[in-house]
């Protein structure tokens, strides 16, 4: 795998995880709003379904659309233990 297609595989993977806590968040609201368990199972299947096609049609977009390059911010750690002997 090319070290471009790594990037965009981080980048596809940073969208999922925020939309998968946005979803949670909404179905945890969604779940005191609608205490009817019916109506709050066909709610939640629309929530996901609704989130699972925005994370697929934007991983679509950035695959055609962009040339992703990962750069790793300042606050990332980097630890080297030496070896004794």
């Amino acid at each position: 795998m090319e070290k471009i297609d790594k990037h965009k595989e981080k980048i596809n993977q940073m969208v999922k995880d925020e939309i998968t806590r946005m979803f949670e968040k909404i179905l945890d609201y969604a779940e005191v709003a609608v205490p009817n368990n019916e109506q709050y199972k066909k709610l939640r299947s629309k929530i996901l379904r609704v989130g699972n096609n925005c994370i697929r049609d934007i991983h679509k977009g950035i695959e055609r659309n962009f040339n992703v390059k990962y750069k790793a911010s300042n606050e990332t750690i980097i630890e080297v233990m030496h070896k004794r002997k």
